[in-house]
């Protein structure tokens, strides 16, 4: 049974106790913050205890793993404590403000002989063996369009003057790492590192992004990626290749495949597996590597490649943050 605490106290934390009570591999035992009402009420009905020092949280033996749930900005200082003290770490997306960042994390992890692992969930859950299944039937690969794009309810707020950590560039936020990453984790996964990035983003006043496009260059095909906060769409994402073509309905969370056959001109619906929670598939494949951390590797790499894009398209857009190097550097 792996003992997990909590950092964070927002709604994907709560999706994230709901699973744990679904996973017999392991039990939700803390919950962390630094306000001590909020930790208590949040893990109460959980059955967590509350914790609102991090120190006592990563010095705490009857607790193996911690999933951060904090703003990006903090998931290096946070992770990399925790790492150090032995401790698992399951850290939400995006897994730190840069590729930098997340390498030194890799090294903590390697050397303290724990788990670490960022939660995209999509690629955990069933779904994404059928996707994985599928890609042979494609054919040579030719045009890959990811997208996701919502209008964030925190934007609301940010028109009238409050700035939430969603929209803040000293949090390591802005549409990319938050919505872009969805399409970059499986992207990578699937193909690795592209030849060539190419970025646009559209800012906001304080210089975080609003909406960001990526053209991605690989030997055989192009992959667009778009992804906003302040506007909406619905469009499928696609991989296409010269025999058939694979539609997604929502690459974070997919409902609905469908592959079309481009010599029939007929097309393939397919069911998924939907009777548990994305996180909870996470949980379970996350138990196995603290078991055996070198499991992770395959997706310890997906955010390396991830992160690394994301730098470079901030560099092309100017979008920066404060742990970047050459504003640490200049400091």
């Amino acid at each position: 049974m792996l003992r997990f605490a909590s950092i964070g106290t927002s709604s994907i934390v709560e999706l994230f106790a709901e699973a744990a009570r679904q996973v017999d591999e392991v039990s939700y035992v803390a919950a962390y913050s630094r306000d001590l009402t909020r930790a208590t009420a949040f893990g109460g009905p959980h059955g967590a205890r509350p914790f609102t020092d991090l120190g006592a949280l990563a010095d705490a033996q009857d607790i193996d793993a911690v999933y951060i749930a904090s703003p990006n900005a903090l998931h290096h200082e946070q992770a990399a404590r925790l790492l150090r003290a032995g401790k698992h770490v399951l850290v939400e997306k995006s897994a730190a403000a840069n590729a930098g960042e997340w390498l030194d994390l890799l090294r903590i992890a390697e050397s303290n002989g724990v788990a670490l692992l960022e939660s995209v969930r999509s690629v955990h859950e069933p779904m994404w063996r059928s996707v994985e299944s599928y890609m042979e039937s494609l054919g040579t690969v030719r045009q890959v369009n990811l997208q996701m794009c919502q209008r964030s309810r925190r934007y609301d707020n940010y028109l009238t003057g409050k700035v939430e950590n969603i929209f803040k560039p000293e949090m390591a936020a802005g549409a990319l790492m938050d919505l872009g990453v969805y399409c970059l984790h499986p992207l990578m996964t699937l193909f690795g590192l592209p030849s060539r990035v190419r970025a646009s983003s559209v800012k906001l006043a304080n210089g975080i992004d609003a909406n960001t496009t990526l053209l991605l260059d690989y030997p055989a095909f192009t992959a667009t990626v778009a992804c906003s906060k302040v506007s909406a769409n619905a469009a499928w994402s696609v991989i296409a290749g010269e025999d058939a073509s694979l539609e997604i309905d929502a690459v974070d969370n997919p409902q609905a495949l469908r592959v079309w056959w481009a010599h029939s001109k007929s097309h393939e619906d397919l069911v998924l597996d939907k009777s548990q929670p994305q996180q909870a598939h996470v949980l379970r494949a996350f138990a196995r590597m603290a078991e055996q951390p070198s499991l992770a590797r395959p997706h310890q790499q997906a955010t390396l490649d991830a992160l690394t894009v994301m730098d470079e398209a901030r560099r092309q857009t100017g979008v920066r943050f404060p742990s970047d190097p050459d504003i640490t550097e200049h400091h």
